[in-house]
């Protein structure tokens, strides 16, 4: 679901950076954007958005899930303030299309990071993921 979302979103914005170069400004390509605007929220609130909660309660063990979660939600809320701040500046310095290409290589990145990082969670136990978690941690070597 993840993965759907992200190829959603990111398809969305390849999108929305191809119409805003290609089509003569007026209200057809208000309309074109806007619509690719509401898939691309879509895609967003109906996958990315839930995925996103439920996974991060998941990845956490039980004895730090409350602060792990509080980090994250911080991280999250950082990340969504930075992007707001920083989209009129990159509209202003590069243009609709080019921000949105940026935003779609992102995207790409986003997705090759959940298919290679991100573990299946259907059908598994808190439990379980807790202990498939600390497999890979005891994998991992430690640094000096």
């Amino acid at each position: 679901m993840l993965i759907t979302g992200q190829i959603g979103t990111t398809a969305a914005l390849l999108l929305i950076g191809f119409f805003s170069l290609v089509l003569p400004e007026g209200t057809a390509r208000g309309f074109v954007i806007l619509a690719l605007t509401v898939t691309f929220l879509a895609f967003q609130q109906g996958a990315i958005s839930p995925v996103t909660w439920l996974m991060l309660s998941e990845i956490f063990p039980l004895k730090i899930r409350g602060l792990g979660m509080g980090a994250s939600a911080f991280v999250l809320w950082t990340v969504n303030f930075l992007v707001g701040f920083g989209f009129p500046q990159l509209l202003a310095a590069i243009g609709l299309s080019n921000t949105f290409f940026v935003f779609a290589v992102l995207g790409v990145g986003a997705i090759a990071f959940a298919a290679k990082y991100i573990p299946e969670t259907k059908d598994k136990s808190l439990e379980d993921l807790e202990h498939h978690f600390k497999q890979l941690a005891a994998k991992q070597p430690v640094a000096a």
